[in-house]
């Protein structure tokens, strides 16, 4: 296997406009996905099954460094695997399925780390976040989990990874791990590239942080109509505003952003009233309500009825394991080949 050359590190790229190859991602289980989950990678991930082999992963493996209630880790799974098969992902066109069902992640993961620097890790962006953000649970896989991430791309030899744009410097790491290991035992894995959608970070609904649910500011995609509106509505805008009067800036606002999304044909209009003073940050929030409602009402119609279907995503996820198993089991043989484990060959 060889490199693959770079992408734009903050460009968006057509999925369409790259070589046909293999595509991987993974995203936590974090429960029914939000407008930021749908904007900053499952948008891509819909696109890329057109025009790629597409494998994506609900990573529980992950999810143990900062949860640790089984059930809910499970019901997440479940509900962000529902989420995305509602929201157009094809368990025909790509392969969908849960991490713990393929073991050979942690082992490669395992192997991986023999040829890591502890400061490799160390200085990595997620470790420095959750030690902030979660002090008394310093747990030695917050440290290792950009491993099992390289890991989880390499094992199926994955070409382009789909994400938003926090996670460069996990991509990055990733492929000098694939170079590290390709250095010391011949060239073998891939380094992955980063393809970027053009919402890379979606702010939440405080305006300031990444949308997330740990953090309460997110606008759900499968919540009741009622809901999403009380969610938009509470959306924090151009703080420099204050009379209805005052003219806005669209550019730092985060509503008028969301509409560049929601509203791609008349965003620039809403952005003007907003410049002049012609609408005020409510009207544009109710506005953006209304889009945002009708833009998933599909969606939430097909997650109902996906719902309805007892062991239906069970079996999605299982299937898409079984169908990874050659490919999963190949890669680990090669390893234990180059890296001496095994029996001598005859």
């Amino acid at each position: 296997m060889t490199s693959t050359p770079d992408l734009p590190t903050s460009a968006p790229v057509d999925p369409a406009a790259l070589p046909r190859s293999r595509v991987f991602s993974g995203v936590q289980p974090s429960g029914l996905p939000h407008v930021g989950n749908y904007l900053g990678a499952f948008r891509s991930y819909i696109a890329m099954q057109e025009h790629h082999d597409a494998i994506y992963c609900i990573v529980d493996y992950h999810a143990l460094t900062s949860t640790h209630d089984g059930e809910l880790i499970r019901r997440n799974t479940h509900e962000m695997a529902l989420g995305l098969l509602a929201l157009g992902l094809d368990p025909e066109r790509a392969v969908l399925f849960r991490q713990s069902d393929r073991p050979e992640h942690t082992e490669l993961a395992w192997l991986l780390s023999t040829v890591v620097p502890v400061a490799w890790v160390e200085r990595t962006p997620s470790f420095k976040e959750k030690r902030r953000n979660q002090p008394q649970d310093i747990n030695h896989g917050l440290l290792t989990y950009p491993v099992l991430q390289a890991a989880d791309i390499a094992i199926y030899h994955a070409k382009y990874v789909p994400v938003g744009k926090d996670q460069a410097a996990h991509l990055e790491l990733a492929r000098e791990i694939v170079r590290a290991w390709n250095a010391r035992y011949g060239d073998y894995f891939v380094e992955p590239a980063a393809v970027f959608s053009d919402a890379p970070i979606v702010k939440g609904t405080d305006g300031v942080n990444k949308m997330s649910k740990s953090l309460g500011n997110v606008i759900d995609i499968f919540a009741e109509p009622e809901m999403i509106r009380r969610q938009v509505m509470s959306m924090v805008t151009d703080t420099q505003r204050i009379l209805r009067t005052d003219p806005g800036r669209p550019e730092v606002c985060n509503v008028c952003q969301l509409h560049r999304f929601f509203s791609p044909t008349e965003y620039e209009s809403i952005w003007e009233g907003e410049r002049s003073a012609r609408t005020g940050c409510v009207d544009t929030k109710r506005l953006l309500a209304d889009r945002i409602i009708a833009y998933f009402a599909e969606a939430r119609e097909r997650r109902r009825e996906l719902a309805a279907r007892p062991g239906f995503v069970e079996e999605v996820l299982q299937a898409g394991a079984a169908r990874l198993a050659p490919l999963a089991r190949e890669t680990m043989a090669v390893c234990h080949d180059r890296m001496g484990l095994g029996p001598v060959p005859r």
